[in-house]
Order: C-alpha cells, then structure tokens, then sequence
C-alpha cells in the first residue's frame, strides 16, 4: 500500500483531452520531475493507487497532458475527472536552490506548539514573496505563512510541520 509520506501532491485532472484517454492535469508551474518518470498516483475512494504512464507532455506551464496505459476513451477517463494526483517522491526533482518547495507539503497537517491541530495544507500560494499555505480544518480555513523560523519540526514520516506561530496567529 502506498503511503502519504511516499508521495508529493502535483495537481489534479481537470478535463478529458481529445478522444482517446489523454487527460488535462493542473499543475505548479515550477513541478520538474526525472526522465523516467512511468507511473502517477492517484487518491481513489480515499486510497492511493498507482497509474502507469503511456505517455506524458506539456501543454502549457501548468497543464500535461496525461495519458494512462489501458485509458483509451473519454468514457475510460470519467472515473479521473476532479481527482487529485501525486508523483511518487524518488521521481521529483530536489530543489537546488535554498527555497523550500512548499508545494511538496501539500496534504500534510500543520500542528502549532501552542493551539494544537491546524488542519491540513490545502493549497500553496506562491503569488506574492511571502508564501501562504491555505489551512483547513473541516469548514474553517485559515492562512498560515510559510515563514521557516516558525517551522520547529518537519516530520516526513508522518506528514506533520510543527509551527510555533505567533500569538493570536493561530486564532485568525
């Protein structure tokens, strides 16, 4: 079985493609993965399932185009439409830079010192310098920055950031 921690959220299929099983995925602008890149997961009724690639290209800086072995009609991709997707981590490729890829903490559960469970990173905004993970906890939503010298812990084996935020930035 495939778990959380083995994989990194890259986007979600959005519409079927032409008429023999390629579909549209939504993805950050910045993913880069390795060449021989041959499966993608999906979560399918809440598990994680593993599709092995036909083939894969881009059409645009944040949409592929993906096509599934044993996919071959628009029929065939209905079961994928509004479905999130992941790339198993050995096939991302590391970020050079000093930058975090913070789109890598999509799914994880965000735990503050002090105000206990956050939720779960929704969403990253990366639209302005200061980046902003969009937190929810069932209806409530909340925006927490993605601000290093608050992150305490990284806990990879369990998907969990442990902040120490603020003072009344837990409660907004």
């Amino acid at each position: 079985m495939i778990e959380q921690n083995q994989v990194v959220r890259i986007g979600q299929f959005v519409k079927p493609h032409g008429v023999n099983g390629e579909m549209a995925l939504t993805v950050p602008e910045t993913l880069d993965w390795t060449e021989d890149l041959d499966c993608l997961v999906c979560r399918m009724d809440g598990i994680l399932v593993p599709f092995f690639l036909e083939s894969v290209r881009e059409k645009s800086a944040t949409t592929l185009l993906v096509k599934f072995e044993d996919v071959n009609s628009v029929e065939d991709t209905r079961r994928f439409i509004g479905v999130t997707v992941f790339m198993p981590r050995r096939f991302v490729v590391e970020n050079e830079s000093d930058e975090p890829a913070w789109n890598s903490f999509l799914d994880w559960k965000i735990v503050d010192l002090n105000a206990g469970n956050l939720g779960t990173v929704h969403a990253v905004d990366n639209s302005t310098p200061n980046i902003l993970f969009l937190v929810k906890d069932g209806m409530r939503e909340r925006i927490i920055p993605a601000n290093e010298e608050w992150i305490v812990e990284v806990d990879s084996e369990r998907c969990i950031l442990k902040y120490n935020l603020p003072e009344g930035l837990a409660d907004l």
